[in-house]
């Protein structure tokens, strides 16, 4: 499948999922009181964090391997390490998913709300399965299965929609009802994405934890490169909640999500560029190569740029449209958004070619440091500026990203 082929697919199964987490937040806003949807989108942010892991941290790690290991036709080698993470990032998603229920009473010291103790909880359920649908991603993308990887992340949102409409509709509007409906959505998507699995014939490979080793010592970078990435997604919706009212957390959390639209061509042209970058790597081919680094910026400066002027100019109708009206304040802060998004589709891209170069330690230590000015830049300017000072703050951050990734990509290409 060519690289152009491949984004289109992945692009589409971007925007589905995108938009389906919109459609959940537009049905949950519309559906729940104002307090109870300020008190989801206080517990969304532990489930999106795995969302976060499985497309930027443990399913490129592990697309690399598969990847690498398929073009040099080592495939009892790559059945293994298939096989093996998916075991041990199951198990690692219990373990951190138990740590945070046990950890969930302490959002009462944090955002004064006793009753978001439940809420968390049932979000924290939803990390094991979240894990092991990042490493059935990991695999599917390694394998260039991208029509199975797209069903598998569309299926995850239709069901968290669909489970979150059923409870909330027939038992009861409140928050906990919503979050456990898409954590119901995790599960069910991951046992679908394991029956895709094991119909590859991969799941009876022997598992070793030395199979394992390799993905996981890479991952590390790669995964704290996605925490960063968390980070500039979510801290300014999670400090907006320590010093604002759930009102205005629920303004901002209409804006936020619905500027980084733009960015599903972005991802899915990484998901498609990262296999080939890594297997050219691996073979010393340098010119194709290059003509591979050079084909992804062409395709990605129009669409992006083409998604920044249509936010920008459209941004009210787009807003209320999606939100309805009493979110039309929300445009203000969605164009401030939008032009940071712009840039870091670059860094998105950049990340991923990185990584497929062997080298993700750089992204992460880029993007630690947009994460890092993005927390002093709200801390500074929420106080005084509310939402449109924590838009301004992401937005410097994001473009931040986006130009340093840049930089550094063109300086790598000329070492090639």
């Amino acid at each position: 499948m060519s690289l152009l082929r491949s984004s289109l697919t992945l692009t589409l199964s971007n925007l589905v999922v995108r938009f389906g987490s919109y459609v959940y937040r537009i049905l949950m806003g519309r559906l729940l009181s104002p307090y109870e949807f300020g008190l989801l989108n206080l517990a969304l942010p532990l489930q999106f964090f795995v969302v976060v892991l499985a497309s930027s941290g443990i399913a490129p790690s592990l697309a690399k391997f598969i990847a690498e290991e398929h073009a040099r036709g080592e495939l009892r080698r790559r059945d293994e390490i298939a096989a093996s993470s998916l075991l041990y990032y199951t198990l690692a998603g219990v373990l951190l998913g138990a740590v945070f229920f046990t950890l969930a009473p302490l959002a009462i010291e944090v955002f004064r709300e006793p009753s978001l103790v439940t809420t968390l909880r049932i979000s924290a359920i939803a990390l094991p399965f979240g894990f092991a649908l990042a490493a059935l991603s990991g695999v599917f993308q390694g394998l260039r299965r991208f029509g199975t990887l797209s069903l598998t992340l569309a299926a995850q949102q239709a069901l968290r929609i669909a489970f979150a409409l059923v409870l909330v509709v027939f038992i009861s509007a409140t928050a906990n009802s919503a979050i456990l409906g898409s954590t119901l959505g995790f599960a069910v998507a991951m046992l679908l994405a394991y029956l895709l699995f094991r119909s590859l014939g991969i799941s009876s490979a022997r598992r070793s934890l030395a199979a394992f080793k390799g993905v996981f010592i890479f991952s590390i970078p790669v995964s704290l490169t996605s925490v960063a990435a968390f980070a500039l997604a979510y801290v300014d919706i999670l400090l907006l909640g320590v010093y604002l009212p759930p009102q205005e957390v629920g303004i901002y959390s209409a804006a936020s999500p619905t500027a980084r639209l733009g960015l599903a061509f972005a991802s899915a042209l990484t998901a498609a560029l990262l296999p080939s970058v890594a297997a050219l790597s691996a073979k010393s081919d340098r010119a194709a190569l290059r003509t591979q680094v050079e084909k992804s910026y062409r395709l990605l400066f129009p669409i992006l740029g083409v998604a920044t002027a249509i936010a920008l100019l459209f941004a009210k109708p787009i807003i209320t449209l999606l939100f309805g009206s009493a979110y039309a304040e929300a445009a203000y802060p969605f164009r401030i958004l939008t032009v940071g998004s712009f840039f870091y589709g670059f860094f998105t891209v950049n990340s991923g070619i990185f990584q497929g170069l062997g080298k993700p330690s750089l992204p992460m230590k880029i993007l630690g440091a947009a994460a890092t000015l993005d927390v002093l830049l709200n801390l500074l300017l929420i106080p005084g500026f509310g939402i449109t000072g924590a838009a301004i703050a992401s937005s410097l951050s994001l473009a931040f990203a986006g130009v340093v990734s840049t930089i550094g990509i063109r300086r790598e290409m000329h070492k090639i």
